[in-house]
């Protein structure tokens, strides 16, 4: 999960702890999951509880800028290495290389439009992903809109809407909005799934319900 310490929007702010237990609890028992930052290097690695959680998000502070480009393209490409050397490992007699890389859904969760551009590395991402013919479940990017900004709105739609007619390529972008309170069951498949679940992209949570 890559997170924005997002400031106070519309009244989510004071509920972001709930927001990030309620994404999180579904998965703890039965995946990896690794908190990271937009804009500061502190992690969190396999945490079972909602107090480590909320120590982690307090301890970054807003800086004013909304890196997602940089910040996807280090944590991607990192991926993608290991994806690709694997792929080598088990062209070269290793059946067992591949299984060894997890596929990864990335739960991007921000208030604001880039302040960079993340759209080449998406593209160049899901090319590299085509070229390998790997599974359509091998890498998703699922972006939760915190608040109602216009510029971000757009910004998210175009990712999610445009980039795979745009370029020919898989569509590996869902987003979701969320403008505070209690996710419902069907919101929170949607942000786990979208990102590499088509039809929960295209149809929502309830489509898998």
């Amino acid at each position: 999960m890559i997170l924005d310490p997002w400031r106070a929007s519309g009244g989510v702010r004071p509920g972001r702890h709930s927001l990030l237990w309620q994404i999180s609890r579904p998965n703890m028992t039965q995946t990896e999951s690794i908190f990271a930052f937009l804009n500061n290097t502190k992690t969190g690695e396999n945490m079972k509880d909602s107090l480590s959680i909320r120590r982690l998000f307090d301890s970054v502070r807003p800086a004013g800028i909304t890196p997602i480009g940089e910040k996807l393209e280090q944590l991607l490409l990192y991926y993608m290495e290991s994806l690709d050397q694997a792929r080598s490992r088990q062209d070269a007699g290793d059946p067992d290389a591949l299984k060894a890389i997890k596929p990864v859904n990335y739960i991007i969760l921000t208030d604001g439009a880039p302040t960079d551009d993340p759209e080449d590395v998406i593209v160049n991402i899901a090319r590299r992903l085509d070229r390998g013919n790997y599974p359509l479940s091998q890498l998703g990017l699922q972006f939760v809109q915190i608040g109602n900004s216009p510029e971000a709105t757009a910004f998210l739609n175009e990712l999610d809407n445009g980039l795979s007619d745009a370029h020919g390529i898989r569509d590996i972008v869902d987003t979701t909005p969320y403008l505070g309170g209690e996710l419902s069951a069907e919101m929170i498949i949607k942000i786990l799934l979208g990102g590499i679940n088509r039809r929960v992209d295209r149809r929502g949570g309830q489509s898998v319900i």
